[in-house]
């Protein structure tokens, strides 16, 4: 671990993300609770997870940067864990309570909460842009393949990261019908209907998904290229789609 990631806040980070994401797989199988029709543990598991491998995803975008930009990225790292701890914890809570963490206006508490929610995310990922900029201005020790790869899946993270904001604006997150219908097991995605986390997560985790294939492929650059610029166009595709209300399921 300390060869691939190196950074410390993050590292930790991560292990508490996935304790969170472990705990909550346990509740699943001890608590009956349920919200829109599935067990209320699994959205806290799902965010645990994804929460812990994009916070070792950027102890290993660590490892590549100059020295110089080390207290810069360590301001990053802290904003980033104080808004996902904060995510994480509201998200547990409103499971344990059996009702919903995102998109409730149910009292004005829970709304003041999503919308403190909102604003932080927002915060966090356009940060994210920082590390584009880096790979673009300074020297960073890596193969150009791989440093294409990532340019480009910093700049769909940061995309459909704020397609989050679409589903803040309508309260839902499916197009067409009410959220809660059929979908597929644990992402719960709608088999029927236009559903905007499709997009929303196939882009948030382009960061780990176009690196690991310009690794596993050892994509040249223009290779990189094509590849990214295939995934961004796939990504836009199902966004379009759910837009319009229609399942590519």
């Amino acid at each position: 671990m300390r060869s691939l990631f190196k950074h410390r806040l993050f590292n930790i980070a991560s292990i508490f993300c996935f304790g969170y994401a472990l705990v909550s797989l346990l509740m699943i199988f001890s608590v009956d609770t349920t919200v829109l029709g599935i067990n209320a543990f699994i959205k806290p598991m799902k965010f645990g997870f994804s929460a812990g491998i994009l916070f070792l995803t950027f102890s290993w975008y660590f490892t590549f940067i100059p020295r110089r930009l080390y207290s810069s990225f360590n301001r990053f790292a802290w904003v980033n864990v104080g808004v996902m701890a904060f995510e994480l914890s509201w998200i547990l809570v409103q499971a344990v309570r059996g009702t919903l963490s995102h998109f409730n206006m149910n009292t004005p508490f829970e709304g003041i909460m999503f919308g403190i929610m909102g604003v932080s995310i927002a915060i966090s990922t356009a940060w994210t842009l920082l590390l584009l900029r880096w790979t673009w201005f300074y020297d960073f020790r890596i193969n150009q393949g791989l440093l294409w790869a990532l340019r480009f899946s910093i700049l769909y993270f940061v995309i459909f990261g704020f397609t989050g904001f679409i589903m803040g604006a309508q309260g839902a997150h499916t197009v067409g019908e009410a959220d809660g219908g059929a979908g597929i097991p644990i992402l719960n995605w709608s088999l029927q209907h236009g559903d905007l986390r499709i997009s929303h997560f196939l882009g948030l985790h382009a960061m780990q998904i176009l690196p690991f294939l310009a690794w596993l492929l050892k994509l040249r650059p223009l290779g990189s290229f094509i590849l990214s610029a295939g995934y961004g166009a796939l990504c836009f595709y199902l966004l379009t789609l759910a837009l319009n209300g229609v399942s590519p399921l």
